[in-house]
C-alpha cells in the first residue's frame, strides 16, 4: 500500500522532465557512438547499408541520365531519318509522276500514228473498192475492224463523212 500511497504524491511533471532528459541523453550518447564510429573509420552493418544505398541511388541516377540522353539522340536520328524518307520519297514521287506523264505523252503519240496508220489504211481499202461493184466478206470484216479500231482511238472527219457512207453501200461479192 506503501507503493500506491508513493505514486499518487509523484510529481507528473518532474517525472515527464525525467523521461525526456533521459531520451535526449540516450540520443546524444548514440549519436556519439555513430560520430565516434565512423571517426575510426569503422563501419557497423546500418552505416554501410547506408552507404550501399546511396551508391546505388547515384549509380541509378547516372543510368537514368544516360539513357535520357540516349533516347534523346534516337528521337534526333529519328527526326533525321524521317526528314530523309520524306525527301527520298517526293524525289520517288516527282520521278513516278515525270514517266507518267512521258508515257502519257508517248501513247498520245502512238495514238496519232496508229490513228493515220488506219486511216491510210482505210483510204486504201476505200480507192480500192469506190468503183467497184463489192467485195469479199474477208475484205468487208478486215475493213470495218480497222473501221471499228480508228473510231475508238478518237478518229474522225472525212472518213466518217465520204468513206463510211461509200463502204456501207458495197456488196458482198463471193469470189470462190
Amino acid at each position: 500500500m506503501d507503493t500506491i500511497k508513493q505514486l499518487t504524491e509523484l510529481d507528473y511533471k518532474t517525472l515527464i522532465i525525467g523521461i525526456a532528459v533521459v531520451a535526449g541523453s540516450f540520443k546524444i550518447v548514440c549519436s556519439f557512438f555513430s560520430w565516434f564510429v565512423s571517426y575510426l573509420g569503422l563501419e557497423t552493418k546500418k552505416i554501410r547499408q547506408k552507404r550501399e544505398d546511396h551508391e546505388l541511388l547515384i549509380a541509378t541516377a547516372k543510368n537514368l541520365e544516360l539513357l535520357q540522353s540516349k533516347q534523346n539522340e534516337d528521337v534526333r536520328q529519328s527526326i533525321v531519318h524521317d526528314k530523309r524518307i520524306k525527301d527520298d520519297l517526293k524525289n520517288v514521287t516527282d520521278k513516278v509522276n515525270e514517266i507518267a506523264e512521258t508515257l502519257s505523252k508517248m501513247q498520245k503519240a502512238d495514238n496519232v500514228t496508229e490513228m493515220k496508220k488506219l486511216k491510210e489504211k482505210l483510204v486504201a481499202y476505200y480507192n480500192k473498192y469506190k468503183n467497184s461493184d463489192g467485195w469479199t466478206l474477208m475484205d468487208k470484216e478486215v475493213f470495218w475492224d480497222l473501221f471499228e479500231d480508228y473510231e475508238e482511238r478518237g478518229g474522225d472527219g472525212f472518213i466518217h463523212s465520204k468513206v463510211e457512207p461509200v463502204m456501207r453501200e458495197l456488196k458482198v461479192i463471193d469470189k470462190e
